[in-house]
């Protein structure tokens, strides 16, 4: 998954929990199916233009708000806090089963 779909992915995904969307309510919205929606999120399809203004038109925002690359930013940051949550499980884990034994 390149730049511009990790964005697009990011961007339709927050905006559509800003608005308290569950993907199927949204797909609703853009007449599409939940699957759909849940595709473009997980980066698994780019959609085409005329779907990208629908989903915009749906979630009530410009075009172009889904390509901005600020979204970028705070998907980097979800990767990190994954990961340190991660490693914490990691080392708790660890420390319980030593204590354990």
């Amino acid at each position: 998954m390149d730049n511009l779909q990790i964005c697009l992915a990011s961007n339709i995904k927050y905006y559509r929990k800003q608005l308290h969307l569950s993907q199927e309510k949204l797909a609703e919205k853009a007449n599409a199916s939940a699957n759909y929606i849940a595709l473009i999120e997980n980066g698994k399809y780019f959609p085409s233009l005329p779907m990208i203004q629908q989903i915009a038109k749906a979630l009530n925002v410009e075009t172009l708000d889904l390509f901005d690359r600020k979204a970028l930013e705070y998907q980097n940051i979800e990767i990190i806090k994954a990961e340190i949550i991660e490693n914490i499980t990691k080392v708790v884990n660890t420390a319980f089963d030593k204590k354990r034994d």
